[in-house]
């Protein structure tokens, strides 16, 4: 598929590649934060990002609470369950 026809189709859908791509980091930030015991400088690497402050600025957009923080209420949540 040519790069036009990409931009067409998700333009056809309402969306853009930055929000496919945005999309995409948050599903995997959060997976890892809940299912690794990955550093948050590393997940910010595996996630595309070069500087942690830049993944932790942009994580706190996508899900309102710092990574820090999403990791440890995700580990109290896992731990409650039966």
């Amino acid at each position: 598929m040519s790069e036009r026809t990409l931009y067409r189709r998700l333009a056809a859908e309402g969306l853009t590649f930055r929000d496919v791509l945005a999309r995409a980091q948050s599903a995997l930030a959060k997976e890892l934060l809940r299912d690794s015991t990955a550093s948050i400088a590393e997940i910010a690497f595996l996630t595309g990002f070069s500087e942690q402050s830049t993944f932790s600025r942009a994580f706190k957009r996508w899900v309102g609470e710092a990574p820090a923080r999403f990791r440890q209420v995700s580990q109290l949540d896992i731990r409650s369950q039966p």
